[in-house]
């Protein structure tokens, strides 16, 4: 069979896609604050997601995002501009996550805490 993406469906080309739509997922955006911020939010939520919202505390919330900030502000202490423009939208970005959380909106990031007992 002959493919002709990006229209093709056959397996081979789905799991191109799909590898394509995870490398853009992953690959952080330093430049445009706001795509920034709603990408990295998507990403904190693959990466770090729960089925429920269980150990979850607004101090939970506040560690996160100060423990962010701070690494945003030792990059740029060191010069490291890329570094801190990431670690600015993904502070915002966890800040997106908790006003999810808060509005009862579907977010399944744990903040750095252990998953519940069961779960890996």
């Amino acid at each position: 069979m002959i493919c002709s993406p990006p229209d093709c469906r056959c397996r081979a080309c789905l799991l191109d896609e799909n590898a394509a739509l995870k490398a853009r997922l992953n690959t952080p955006e330093v430049e445009d604050f706001a795509r920034g911020v709603v990408a990295e939010a998507q990403h904190q939520r693959a990466r770090f997601s729960s089925d429920h919202d269980a150990g979850k505390s607004p101090l939970d919330w506040f560690w996160l995002i100060g423990y962010l900030a701070q690494k945003a502000a030792f990059a740029a202490l060191a010069g490291d501009r890329d570094k801190a423009l990431h670690h600015t939208i993904s502070t915002a970005a966890a800040l997106a996550n908790w006003h999810a959380a808060l509005s009862d909106q579907d977010t399944a990031m744990r903040p750095g805490i252990a998953p519940p007992a069961g779960q890996s």
